[in-house]
């Protein structure tokens, strides 16, 4: 343990929508039954001819004011569906605290991508693109720069995109922001949209599955892409739940294929660790980074079990939700931090899971019944060994 502890950052806020659903009450309800309504095939053909499931939003999307109309596209409206539940808090905060003193950081790997899509196909049809696209739309900062204006701040706003680490680094730098005085207030989370380009993209390094994927199950055959968006509002004003933790680490073994022997995930999570002052046996509950692929399974196990042993709790909600990219870390830590506040564990489905033989003796059973311990800690790990950690807390006010 190092003397590296963090000064603890407040979640007043969540908003979610993925393929459990919109909301706190829809996400937990199907997360505990192993229901995903979202969960489906995808209604594209794969350049390989191969087949696919995708976690779908299926939830309806809010309408956008007439100001923002330059602003629609898919991936925003996700966004922006969720912002709808932060919304209320975001306006309080608003009545003391200038604009320009609340930040928003955004993670994210697809922004717009879909409509881009649907426009080259119509530019190679009719030799130029639609009157409606919109370059900007692109852009990485894109889903940042919309939430700003949405909310109608003007504090330090960009986008981060780490590939499935963005959404975990979000929350980093929004402490850092606070940290630095640069920010009374900061809207961070992650946002991400189904696209030809992500799902074929996957699919070419032979790594989706073609039913629902079973994460460290001796079955697993891949991923299944997904799309959500997950937003918060951090400050420092105590509320009941608390990021007290984070680690991070870089250990660039391979573009696409993480260090087998799990050295960068376990130092992220050993960061993560020391800066909330706490030792292993403190955790009650690791919600996994999960994909369903046979090397990031066993090298997380093997991270995990080094560090905690085989008695915590551990689990990974990407059967349910899909893999949702630069959004991953951020409908994870929504989920992590209503199961702080249910008390409830958040279980390893499918069903008839049966781990995996080169994965790690990990307690996935426990995933059934009560969170003994209030701390968690949710995992990200991203191509070219990027690597995030967070430790969330309940606060007693």
């Amino acid at each position: 343990m190092d003397n590296n502890k963090m000064t603890a950052t407040f979640i007043h806020a969540i908003g979610a929508i993925s393929a459990l659903g919109c909301g706190k009450q829809a996400t937990m309800a199907n997360l505990q039954q192993g229901q995903s309504p979202g969960l489906t095939v995808y209604d594209k053909a794969l350049y390989s001819g191969r087949s696919t499931y995708v976690g779908k939003v299926i939830d309806p999307l809010v309408n956008l004011p007439q100001a923002l109309e330059d602003a629609s596209n898919r991936n925003n409206l996700i966004a922006a569906t969720a912002y709808e539940q932060i919304k209320p808090v975001v306006e309080q905060y608003k009545q003391t605290i200038a604009a320009n003193r609340i930040g928003v950081i955004i993670g994210t790997s697809t922004t717009a991508i879909v409509e881009g899509e649907k426009s080259i196909k119509h530019m190679h049809q009719h030799g130029q693109l639609p009157d409606d696209f919109r370059f900007e739309h692109q852009d990485i900062a894109d889903p940042a720069l919309f939430i700003a204006r949405l909310a109608q701040v003007s504090g330090i706003t960009y986008s981060l995109s780490t590939a499935c680490s963005s959404s975990n680094r979000a929350f980093i730098s929004a402490q850092s922001l606070l940290d630095a005085d640069l920010c009374d207030v900061v809207i961070c989370g992650g946002v991400d949209s189904l696209c030809d380009l992500t799902v074929n993209g996957f699919d070419s390094l032979e790594q989706v599955a073609a039913s629902p994927s079973r994460p460290f199950d001796q079955h697993r055959s891949g991923i299944n892409i997904g799309e959500a968006a997950a937003l918060f509002v951090l400050s420092r004003a105590p509320s009941a739940i608390k990021l007290t933790g984070w680690g991070e680490s870089g250990e660039g073994h391979h573009i696409s294929a993480p260090i087998p022997c799990g050295t960068g995930a376990k130092q992220a999570m050993e960061q993560a660790l020391s800066r909330a002052n706490i030792v292993p046996t403190d955790i009650g509950y690791i919600n996994a980074h999960g994909t369903a692929t046979q090397l990031n399974d066993a090298m997380e196990s093997i991270a995990i079990a080094e560090l905690f042993g085989s008695q915590v709790p551990v689990s990974s909600t990407k059967a349910l939700t899909g893999h949702c990219l630069g959004a991953a870390g951020a409908i994870e830590a929504a989920i992590c931090c209503w199961a702080l506040q249910q008390q409830q564990l958040p279980p390893q489905w499918p069903q008839d899971f049966t781990a995996a033989d080169n994965v790690s003796a990990l307690n996935f059973s426990a995933n059934k019944g009560q969170l003994l311990t209030p701390r968690v800690l949710s995992n990200s790990f991203a191509f070219g060994g990027n690597n995030a950690s967070l430790v969330f807390e309940l606060h007693e006010q």
